[in-house]
């Protein structure tokens, strides 16, 4: 006969069909009988009882979601009499007639069901068997057609467990699932007590992902775990009206390969059987993730900082190989890459940076082995200031791999990473920069103004201004002072797009009382020059002299003493002149005395011999020995009074050939011209004009004039030529040289 592994062995109760009553005997199980209609013309003892049942109509009678009084009477573990199992509560009404006295041949679908298969619980007894029901046919009337749902708990598939993966194909360490099915198959029992572990394949590298399971079936605990591969799950029940239940489990591999699940992987089953079929999951190698890792995070302007990228494939698959991995990592807008070029390739294939450009290239790289990593190095820097952040867009054209860069770095580099060592961020700040600014001395405000200079280190201008406007004020870089006090000076540098600001600077320096000027200035002409006298004032604390000044200027000229209250300057000859004088101190100078009375200075007079000096005038070409006549020659002169006026002559018989207006230090450079008929002969050219002394000044050249086109012999005033050229013929002819000097004769 039929039996299910655990189940309690099926007694049988012997099938006799009696002609009279038309009474089915049916097997005598743990299960609940059907009821079956009654005969109607039945009178024995033993049904006696049910001729008072009310009749129903079969399809009230068999409804689903009322189980028959009948089956709640023959309870499993309750074994019923064969007249109890004939116990008719509710007769059914008769659908199919027979002959009147005749006896009913059973109907089709009665017999149909007449094929009693066994029905097997659990091991424990717990699984309810249906009875298939046999009606009885009286005399004269036909048997009812039994219903559906009394035939349903006849049928058994036994309680069975499998599962499937919930993808067919999947990348190492992407988490998918294992649905495991537990199914009864029939509707009208109840079961409980059932185990069952599956053991994932694979030995190891699939395991139990994070994540909770999602079950539809009622259980006592499931136990497992993250990262353990193996599921149990205890006490499963299901009640009557539930067909089948499921339990989904989250499932990760760290390797790639082939998975299979079969029966194999089932062990401690209770109360049911597997009915699994080969379910194969493959697992592939996940692209591998493109990280970055940039050192030092923070730069300043134009410096260079260290753009590490690696791959990391996490396949732990140590025979796996990715080869033709590539990809364009395009820098954010202001980064370039800097020079030197890429360095420590462990990815193999070709690096291409270029230094200046904004992108660079990997291709033809490779991995081999569990969790496999690799990196290289580019140089990258940036001319603006700014942050720059390195997310998954900057990838682009990957080949075999996918961005990773919002992890923070590559994952082969992070388990060894500290806090700030590692982002794929680059702050770029402006390059620092600071001022020098000295603080200017101490002033009267007699000064009136005060210049003031400052420098900073990235050299562009510093801006100067005043945080005490009442005592001084700035514009531009002079500090104006206006009342005795503390000036304070402020020195900014704002920075550009190179250099930040710098911090500012301030200095500040006192502003003293005025200091008292001269008075009662006076002024008189001179030779080329102008002399000038003053009253001190009345306190001359602190005084270190006086400084005259000549309108037009710039002629001044100074003392270096409270008590020396007189100097001479230069003047230009002719041109009529004022003076001030102000109080030297070292807090500033005072206010200007003055202006004096007019003074013109005059030209010197040309005496009528050459000077007698040994100070040398000279040229632009040096000391010359000779000229000729019409010749222009630049004449220089030192030593003369500053901006004083110097005569220029030629001598034997004087003629003046123009003057000069000497500069600040008593110099003059002056074009003059020789007279075109100026008598061939030795001459003297000489520059006179006063000292800075104020007394006279003169400078001579002595030239000999050669006539024109290169002819000539010695000028000698009031003497014949013929007779001095007799005189050389001599001298030559006698085998001696002759010097001859000639001295013009003082008038």
């Amino acid at each position: 006969m039929f039996r299910q592994k655990g189940a309690r062995p099926t007694r049988w109760v012997a099938v006799a069909l009696l002609a009279t009553c038309g009474v089915l005997a049916v097997p005598q199980t743990s299960f609940a009988a059907a009821a079956g209609p009654a005969h109607a013309a039945a009178k024995s003892k033993t049904h006696a009882h049910d001729t008072a049942a009310k009749p129903q109509k079969a399809a009230k009678a068999h409804r689903a979601d009322k189980p028959q009084t009948a089956a709640k009477a023959h309870r499993a573990d309750k074994p019923q009499t064969a007249a109890q199992i004939h116990r008719v509560d509710k007769p059914h009404p008769v659908t199919k007639a027979g002959k009147d006295g005749g006896q009913q041949k059973p109907d089709k679908d009665v017999k149909k069901h007449l094929d009693v298969q066994p029905v097997t619980g659990d091991s424990k007894g717990r699984a309810d068997v249906a009875d298939k029901a046999a009606t009885g046919l009286s005399a004269g009337k036909a048997a009812a057609k039994p219903d559906a749902r009394a035939f349903a708990c006849a049928e058994s598939a036994g309680v069975t467990v499998s599962a499937v993966w919930g993808d067919a194909t999947v990348d190492d360490h992407q988490t998918t699932t294992l649905v495991a099915t537990v199914s009864k198959g029939i509707t009208c029992s109840t079961v409980s007590g059932m185990d069952f572990t599956i053991t994932l394949p694979g030995g190891g590298p699939l395991w139990r992902a994070q994540g909770s399971e999602v079950s539809t079936c009622s259980t006592t605990s499931i136990v497992t775990s993250p990262g353990s591969t193996a599921l149990v799950v205890n006490g499963i029940s299901m009640p009557d009206v539930q067909e089948d239940c499921t339990i989904t489990f989250p499932v990760v591999a760290e390797a790639s390969g082939s998975y299979s699940l079969t029966s194999a992987q089932y062990s401690n089953l209770t109360g049911l059987t597997t009915g699994q079929t080969t379910q194969t999951l493959t697992v592939t190698t996940a692209p591998a993730r493109v990280g970055a890792n940039i050192l030092p995070y923070q730069i300043v302007v134009m410096d260079s900082s260290s753009l590490t990228v690696g791959l990391d494939r996490t396949d732990m698959n140590a025979t796996a190989v990715s080869s033709g991995l590539g990809f364009r990592l395009n820098l954010p807008s202001g980064l370039t890459v800097g020079t030197g070029g890429s360095t420590g390739n462990t990815c193999g294939g070709t690096v291409t940076a270029a230094a200046g450009a904004t992108f660079f290239t990997l291709a033809g790289g490779s991995l081999t082995g569990a969790a496999a990593n690799c990196s290289f190095t580019v140089p990258i820097t940036s001319s603006v200031a700014g942050t720059y952040e390195l997310d998954d867009t900057v990838i682009a054209d990957p080949v075999g791999v996918a961005a990773r860069m919002s992890g923070g770095c590559a994952e082969s580099r992070r388990r060894h990473r500290t806090e700030g060592e590692c982002g794929p961020s680059l702050r770029v700040r402006l390059k620092p920069q600071t001022i020098d600014f000295t603080a200017p001395a101490d002033w009267s405000v007699s000064k009136g103004s005060v210049g003031l200079v400052a420098s900073a280190t990235s050299g562009l201008p510093v801006a100067f201004s005043s945080s005490t406007p009442s005592v001084c004020t700035v514009s531009g870089s002079t500090a104006t002072l206006v009342t005795p006090g503390s000036c304070t000076v402020l020195a900014d540098q704002a920075g550009d797009t190179t250099w930040a600001m710098a911090t500012q600077v301030p200095q500040t320096f006192t502003v003293g009382p005025p200091i008292p000027a001269p008075s009662s200035v006076t002024a008189t002409g001179g030779v080329s020059s102008i002399s000038v006298s003053w009253v001190a004032p009345g306190d001359v604390t602190g005084v270190t002299g006086y400084t005259a000044f000549a309108n037009p200027g710039p002629a001044k000229c100074m003392t270096t003493s409270a008590a020396a209250t007189s100097c001479v300057m230069g003047g230009t000859a002719g041109v009529t002149y004022t003076v001030t004088v102000v109080t030297n101190n070292p807090l500033g100078d005072s206010s200007a005395a003055g202006p004096s009375n007019q003074a013109t200075p005059t030209a010197p007079t040309i005496p009528a011999t050459p000077p007698d000096t040994d100070l040398t005038l000279t040229t632009d070409q040096g000391i010359i020995k000779t000229a000729e006549p019409g010749q222009d020659i630049v004449v220089i002169g030192t030593g003369f009074m500053p901006y004083s006026t110097a005569t220029i002559v030629v001598y034997s018989q004087p003629i003046e050939l123009g003057t000069a207006v000497t500069d600040g230090q008593g110099n003059f450079s002056k074009p003059v011209r020789v007279p075109p008929d100026l008598v061939v002969g030795a001459h003297s050219l000489v520059a006179a004009g006063i000292g800075p002394n104020g007394l006279p000044h003169s400078l001579k050249m002595a030239i000999t004039v050669a006539a024109a086109g290169g002819g000539g012999g010695l000028a000698v005033t009031g003497a014949p030529i013929a007779a001095m050229l007799q005189l050389g013929l001599a001298t030559v002819f006698g085998g001696g040289g002759l010097l001859f000097a000639s001295r013009r004769r003082r008038a």
